[in-house]
């Protein structure tokens, strides 16, 4: 079972008709009962187990003083545009409301049309001790803070900017061929697979492990992997490479599922991460990459192939900015990439591959 850590959370597991259930009761909820149970058809950490519980913890908030900004974080962890966000953001943004609601809760909502706010937030944001769970915390209040407002539950957006105090730098450390080979040899196939996979693809690790034969598609050219992608909900269309056709065709005939567990069953992200990190342990590497750098192999391999800007976008899904970027991150670290390549960035790529774009496309007119 996957497990969402929501501070709010009981958790209580009974023998109920014959069989363990997990029951999830709202902490400090007296007289209700539990707002979810394993063995119903609501998915563990989904959009609907997540409004049931901002719908219970709501009932928390009627023994505080009325209209708080508590009741701003239930409303918005109810709404649409929370629902839409991926399983593994609900999940995170959960977490970091729960952070929110400990210290804000209880404030009157007409606190945050105050302009001193800001500095009151600000103050709670640099106490927290890690950067990165600071500026988590920091960007989820300023995002509660601007649905209210766009939705005139709030007169005055102060939390607006707010400088940035955790950046994160993978370019030093993404995954060598010598090393994913090292995994190869050492760990078990339903490891390395994962490994594999995703220096081949580029994928974003949930949208790898659900990748299943029916987003596959055969061309004249070759394959390819078409997939909307979870985080931005862009359309991708990923070459399948040499290596990553050998993965899919040892593929198990009759599993629809590309990559899967030692039982055969569908991996969860937290599960796919420690098994990676398991990988490098057997074939005594250092720790410090992540599954998530596997990636960044792909986007040096495709550069390296010749791939320019505008199609790397088109492959993973993204913007021509973003594709920019990532270039530009992990330019450096292959002394063989091409003068043209390089030349190409400039000094502003988003600027300059956006007047790439404009000029080929008045050629094609």
């Amino acid at each position: 079972m996957v497990r969402v850590q929501v501070k709010g959370v009981n958790r209580i597991r009974k023998r109920i008709g014959g069989q363990t259930v997990e029951l999830h009761y709202a902490r400090g909820v007296k007289g209700q009962g539990a707002f979810w149970r394993s063995d119903s058809d609501v998915p563990l950490g989904s959009a609907e187990y997540l409004a049931a519980y901002a719908a219970t913890a709501q009932k928390v908030e009627k023994v505080a003083p009325t209209d708080t900004f508590g009741e701003v974080i239930t409303a918005y962890l109810s709404s649409r545009e929370f629902a839409k966000l991926s399983e593994r953001t609900r999940r995170d943004y959960v977490k970091m409301a729960d952070m929110i609601r400990a210290k804000f809760g209880t404030a009157p909502r007409a606190a945050f049309n105050s302009p001193k706010i800001r500095g009151v937030a600000l103050a709670w944001r640099d106490e927290i001790k890690s950067d990165r769970t600071a500026q988590y915390a920091w960007t989820v209040l300023r995002l509660i803070v601007g649905w209210a407002y766009d939705r005139g539950k709030l007169d005055f957006h102060h939390l607006k900017g707010g400088g940035t105090v955790y950046a994160s730098d993978r370019s030093e450390i993404i995954w060598t061929e010598d090393e994913l080979v090292a995994v190869e040899k050492a760990a078990p196939a339903y490891i390395h697979r994962l490994a594999r996979g995703l220096a081949e693809t580029g994928m974003r690790p949930g949208d790898l492990i659900r990748l299943t034969r029916n987003q596959i598609e055969t061309t004249p050219a070759g394959r390819r992997i078409v997939v909307r992608t979870r985080k931005r909900q862009k359309m991708a269309s990923i070459p399948v490479s040499e290596k990553m056709g050998a993965l899919i065709d040892a593929t198990p005939k009759g599993r629809l599922l590309i990559f899967a567990n030692a039982k055969g069953q569908p991996w969860t992200e937290e599960a796919a991460s420690k098994a990676v990190l398991r990988g490098r342990r057997a074939a005594e590497l250092p720790e410090g990459p992540r599954w998530y750098d596997c990636r960044g192999s792909a986007v040096t391999r495709l550069v390296r192939l010749g791939v320019d800007v505008p199609t790397l976008a088109l492959i993973f899904g993204w913007s021509v900015k973003t594709a920019a970027e990532m270039i530009e991150v992990y330019a450096h670290l292959d002394p063989a990439m091409t003068d043209a390549v390089l030349r190409k960035l400039g000094t502003n790529p988003a600027q300059s591959l956006q007047t790439d774009l404009q000029t080929d496309t008045r050629s094609e007119g």
